[in-house]
């Protein structure tokens, strides 16, 4: 059971002043606004829908729950070849090893430049932090920066997008309850309309998110 150190800890860690430099990743956003095929709330709230219980949300989930419960290393290297493209290979990667540098230095550990989900399980397991809490806020993190951007991007505004990210709650329940015990056999994506946004992303003329 968490203790309230457990979830100040996991707060701050999935916070979004918490410098992995999430901000500046849109998954494919970007591209799908720009191709005119998310354009408002309903739309966006139907791709991130798709993302989390289909796509990367899912993925990372049960990647998180390996990296706690097995041996992490191995993990990684599946996480890895398990990038569909250059961009979500650059996301996850970059933003695992500012996760696992800054979470080093703080609370100690070894540093590593894994996959972010990879980096979030295993820190959390060293640390003692409970799974099911640790996936829970890690999918509402992923969810939450997404929003974030839609608000901007889309846009569809604050207000609308926190709404959005509320809609997201039962999505993140079953996904943390089908990934505590989910085995490599689970893993899978069926979102290829977002991994071809990842791709045409790489030679958008004019982007500012890096993916």
């Amino acid at each position: 059971m968490a203790t309230p150190t457990d979830l100040l800890t996991l707060a701050q860690w999935f916070g979004a002043n918490f410098p992995t430099g999430a901000f500046a990743y849109s998954h494919g956003l970007e591209a799908m606004v720009e191709a005119g095929e998310v354009t408002d709330a309903a739309s966006f709230a139907e791709w991130l829908g798709d993302v989390l219980e289909r796509g990367a949300g899912r993925q990372d989930a049960i990647l998180l729950s390996l990296a706690y419960r097995g041996d992490a290393a191995e993990v990684a290297e599946l996480a890895s070849a398990l990038s569909a493209t250059a961009e979500r290979h650059l996301e996850t990667i970059a933003q695992g090893r500012a996760f696992g540098t800054v979470v080093a230095e703080v609370w100690g550990g070894e540093k590593a430049a894994w996959p972010l989900p990879v980096m979030a399980g295993a820190a959390a397991n060293r640390a003692g932090l409970p799974l099911p809490e640790t996936l829970t806020f890690y999918l509402q993190s992923f969810a939450g920066n997404l929003c974030t951007i839609a608000a901007r991007c889309v846009p569809i505004g604050q207000t609308v997008a926190q709404r959005v990210l509320r809609d997201m709650a039962p999505v993140i329940e079953r996904l943390v309850n089908q990934a505590v015990t989910a085995s490599e056999v689970d893993i899978g994506s069926a979102t290829m309309a977002a991994d071809l946004a990842a791709i045409r992303h790489e030679t958008q003329t004019t982007r500012i998110y890096r993916t």
